[in-house]
């Protein structure tokens, strides 16, 4: 191919000018991040204009001694400092450590780096030698530094190691891979002609390495890229002088990205600084923070300073949010909206504006955070101007936290709106303003094809509470989705008339266990309800052993109307259900209490008498128990049974708390009561439970052993 040579020529010289003016600006850059004093700004700048041998020298043995740093960004500096030099006794150390079996492995990859971040082919067969180390690290910053080098020189020698018959195989390969990352029409064919040995996993590296550099995507027979390269080796001028061109903006590309992340560990290592900083009460440190030029800085400092709650920041948060970065004004914006500071409405509102949709939306949440009247023109207003989904369902989502009814007639459009997940925030905003005249249009909603918009309309028409949607919010319990269903006995609930309260009871058996319970839960939190509903939900609740629930109503029950005259009676059957439920409960002190008051307007009545006796045996008040017997027993001998069975089980309880004089005692005042023991069957019980407590008292040591026998065991299956 005939190229211009004086073209090429003055692409060379820039090239050998790279070192040195090319990378200035960098080695400042690595010194500063680095915080080295050694490699500062004014370093740099002297060693580009050293005059003296001493002054040199003086250099190269500090850059030298820092090639062995513990901080893998000195020990690169250092390295990179020396081979912009582009003197060979300032490269002389490096290769020395390349070579050195010795050496470690850190300092030996910061060496490679560096070689590859300047571009200097000097070490290229040091380099490849290096490929047979043990380390994958090691083998890997070579390959990347190979590919890096890009110099024809460079391109040369990795070809003829590839090709070297002596050549380790997974050299060859980590070679071919190097070369495809130069990008370099010389690599081409020596590629090619690996593409005809034996190994499948060098001819597919190759091929990979090929298919980097041209672009194209074919298999690895070589017969198909020789066929290829012959139509393609020659290239006119313009096309070659096009290639350059586009290496050296490849390699700006990559000298930005260092730059970039040069910047990145300046950023990270300030905010660990802030992290660390003494006193964390001070917003002093973080407002400076705030002004720094790395946006990672600044959304950190702005984070912090949201925690201290200290009204002084507002200020300078609200300068912040003309910051270039978005990042740092959606930040900024978030942060004045958890404030809550009435000066950040106007900048807020004025973000509204801004040119970044995420910037705008975020602007609409925190004014709904504040939620300041004086925001809601501006919304309303930014409502009929943005199209963009997201910032419209932010705005509606702020006017409806915002509150105020002026939204209510702009926000009923948007309820009939194409887009489901708008119609949808405007329902749960409409709830927020529980104005009636949006009913109407609820109510509407509740047939929406979309389960969502039912969910809320449902959620809102609840929140507003007009009892006009009661048989729609009805009509809805029988809904396919459970969530809707849910929401609609959420909202019946809150509404609270006869109505809802038939409907709730009925939702109580929903399928869904979720809707159930909230029914339940629903019927407990109706306000407002007459003495017949609250028997019959309480009732309900009983009856499905919801017995927590059946509690809470009784007792409001009793409370709210024990003192409506015609009412007793009822109120009476409702202390009934109350003490049964706590019965039921296993709340016997309470019940008790219950019982005893029953008992006095009811002393004929049998039925709870039993439960009574049972709630003074679990709290273990054997005497009132025996009282309540004794009396009951006297009234009628012949039919409490019940009492003397309850005397029996009072009896072997204190048998078992080794109360046997107190048990001896018992039987003979029953038996001096009645000789019968109330008949046969609690005649023997009572008879073997005496004779247990006789042998104690005279042998306890036998009766110790008997409580562990049959004997025993008979008691307890009797109790």
């Amino acid at each position: 191919m005939v190229v211009d040579k004086q073209i090429i020529n003055s692409f060379l010289m820039q090239r050998r000018q790279t070192p040195l003016s090319r990378f200035l600006p960098v080695l400042i850059s690595l010194s500063c991040m680095a915080g080295c004093s050694a490699i500062s700004e004014k370093v740099a700048i002297e060693r580009v204009q050293l005059k003296t041998a001493i002054e040199l020298r003086r250099k190269l043995d500090a850059w030298t001694e820092q090639l062995h740093s513990n901080d893998p960004t000195i020990r690169s500096s250092a390295a990179v400092s020396l081979l912009g030099l582009n003197l060979l006794n300032a490269q002389e150390p490096l290769i020395r450590i390349l070579k050195d079996p010795k050496e470690r492995e850190d300092v030996k990859i910061s060496v490679i780096k560096a070689f590859g971040f300047t571009k200097d082919d000097r070490a290229t067969e040091v380099l490849i030698s290096l490929l047979d180390s043990d380390s994958t690290a090691m083998q890997n910053a070579v390959v990347e530094t190979l590919g890096e080098l890009k110099t024809t020189n460079s391109v040369r020698m990795i070809s003829e190691a590839m090709l070297d018959p002596h050549q380790s195989l997974n050299a060859k390969m980590l070679l071919a891979k190097a070369l495809g990352n130069t990008n370099d029409r010389d690599a081409i064919e020596p590629l090619i002609q690996v593409l005809a040995v034996d190994d499948e996993g060098l001819r597919e590296n190759a091929k990979k390495a090929l298919e980097k550099i041209t672009k194209l995507s074919s298999s690895n027979d070589a017969v198909w890229w020789n066929k290829w390269w012959a139509l393609n080796k020659t290239k006119t001028r313009e096309q070659w002088l096009e290639d350059l061109v586009v290496k050296q903006e490849e390699h700006e590309k990559q000298l930005e990205s260092k730059i970039e992340s040069m910047k990145l560990e300046v950023a990270q290592k300030s905010i660990r600084l802030l992290e660390t900083r003494p006193d964390t009460t001070d917003p002093k440190p973080l407002i400076e923070a705030i002004r720094s030029d790395y946006p990672e800085v600044k959304v950190f400092a702005t984070k912090e300073l949201v925690k201290l709650k200290d009204p002084s920041v507002v200020d300078v948060l609200i300068q912040a949010l003309s910051d270039t970065s978005e990042e740092v004004r959606i930040e900024v914006i978030q942060a004045l909206g958890e404030v809550g500071d009435e000066r950040a409405v106007k900048p807020l509102i004025n973000a509204l504006d801004d040119e970044s949709l995420d910037v705008r939306e975020r602007a609409a949440k925190s004014l709904g955070k504040l939620g300041k009247p004086e925001a809601e023109d501006a919304l309303i207003s930014a409502l009929s101007n943005n199209t963009d989904l997201s910032i419209v369902c932010a705005i509606i989502e702020a006017l409806g936290h915002i509150g105020d009814a002026r939204a209510v007639d702009p926000l009923l459009g948007f309820l009939t709106h194409k887009e489901p997940k708008i119609r949808e925030c405007t329902a749960a905003a409409l709830g927020k303003l529980r104005d009636s005249r949006a009913v109407d249009a609820l109510i509407a909603a509740l047939n929406d094809n979309e389960e969502r918009v039912r969910w809320y309309a449902a959620d809102s028409l609840g929140k507003i509470g007009n009892p006009l949607c009661t048989d729609s919010l009805i009509k809805l319990l029988s809904d396919t989705s459970a969530r809707v269903r849910e929401s609609a006995v959420t909202a019946l609930g809150q509404i609270g008339n006869q109505q809802a309260i038939e409907s709730l009871i009925k939702a109580l058996q929903d399928i869904d266990k979720r809707v159930a319970e909230q029914a339940a839960e629903s019927l407990v939190n109706i306000k407002i309800m007459n003495f017949d509903s609250m028997d019959m939900v309480a009732t309900t609740f009983y009856t499905n052993k919801d017995y927590k629930r059946a509690e809470h109503l009784l007792e409001r029950q009793i409370t709210e109307y024990a003192k409506r005259p015609e009412l007793q009676e009822k109120i009476l059957q409702t202390k009934i259900k109350l003490a049964k439920t706590l019965f039921a409960l296993r709340d016997w002190q309470k019940a008790m209490g219950f019982y005893e008051e029953i008992i006095k307007q009811l002393p004929n009545d049998d039925t709870i008498k039993p439960e009574l006796i049972q709630c003074l045996k679990e709290t273990k008040q054997y005497d009132r128990a025996l009282e309540w017997c004794s009396a009951w027993v006297k009234e009628n001998p012949e039919d409490k049974p019940w009492c003397w069975q309850s005397r029996l089980d009072i009896a072997k309880a204190m048998f078992e708390q080794e109360r046997y004089e107190n048990v001896k005692s018992l039987i003979d005042g029953l038996k001096a009561e009645d000789p019968t023991f109330g008949g046969e069957h609690f005649k023997t019980s009572f008879q073997e439970l005496g004779k247990q407590c006789s042998e104690n008292l005279v042998h306890p040591d036998k009766v110790s052993q008997k409580l562990g026998s049959q004997e025993m065991s008979n008691l307890q299956e009797k109790k």
